[in-house]
């Protein structure tokens, strides 16, 4: 299964709720540097996902 339709089960605000909370992870400065890529990585692949369902 392509990685980025695991996003696609998620409802738009689900998907924004997920992005906020990841984004707190990042901020809070106490994440590996590895686990911050990860983050960044699913963050880009939630906005992706919101943009296709806002048509671009």
């Amino acid at each position: 299964m392509n990685e980025s339709n695991a996003w696609a089960r998620f409802t738009t605000v689900e998907l924004e709720t997920k992005r906020g909370e990841l984004q707190e992870l990042i901020d809070s400065g106490m994440l590996t540097e590895r686990s911050m890529e990860h983050q960044l990585t699913e963050i880009a692949i939630i906005e992706n996902e919101l943009a296709r369902r806002h048509g671009g």
